[in-house]
């Protein structure tokens, strides 16, 4: 045996072995535990982070235009603290879709309301019977941006899954503007609901009726 080899031995027996502070994970034995740690788990985590992601996107949103719901218990100074950040909020490229004083005194000289505690789709109805848009035009762009902010994709997916259910292998031919009138009868049915389509079928054909009686 040479040096060398004794040597080595040598290093080998006296070199202290550091442990890791984390150990491997066992492998699992039950498989109902490995699929509750290695999938649900995992799914249920994903689920929470993304309603958190979303639910504080939609709580930012709700903070810049609760001015428009919350304006009667607002004092005068914070009234217009929040209709200069609502201002900022909607100012693009030097344009503003509103002057944000003007729109403070808007809503100081609005007439009373029925209830405090109105939504933005009662309010922005509210102003409609009433004919206020042009009265007071910066609250009635404001509500009327805010009112179309899209919450939820859940109508766009609606969109797609009607448009499936339209336009299938039967009707490939059917022209763009056709499918448009289709899909939006069929999405807004509530709306459609209310609409008597007897009128406007006669309306259409009386309009296009080639034979006329004298």
């Amino acid at each position: 045996m040479n040096v060398e080899a004794v040597l080595k031995q040598k290093r080998l027996r006296t070199t202290k072995r550091h442990f890791t502070y984390e150990s491997h994970d066992e492998p699992f034995t039950d498989a109902l535990v490995k699929l509750e740690v290695g999938f649900f788990n995992v799914v249920i985590d994903a689920a929470t982070s993304a309603i958190k992601e979303r639910f504080s996107t939609l709580e930012t949103v709700g903070n810049k235009f609760g001015v428009l719901t919350n304006f009667p218990s607002l004092a005068d100074e914070e009234l217009a603290d929040q209709c200069e950040a609502l201002g900022t909020t909607l100012h693009f490229e030097g344009h503003s879709k509103l002057d944000s004083r003007a729109l403070v005194q808007e809503i100081k000289n609005f007439p009373d309301l029925p209830s405090k505690t109105m939504s933005l789709l009662e309010l922005i109805t509210f102003v409609h019977d009433k004919d206020l848009s042009e009265i007071y035009p910066n609250f009635w762009t404001a509500l009327r941006i805010a009112i179309t902010l899209p919450v939820t994709v859940a109508q766009a997916e609606r969109s797609f899954s009607k448009l499936k259910l339209i336009k299938s292998y039967l009707r490939s031919t059917m022209s763009q503007e056709r499918l448009t009138g289709l899909a939006v009868i069929s999405i807004n049915h509530v709306i459609g609901e209310q609409i008597s389509y007897d009128d406007i079928i006669d309306d259409f054909a009386s309009r296009k009726a080639r034979k006329v009686r004298f």
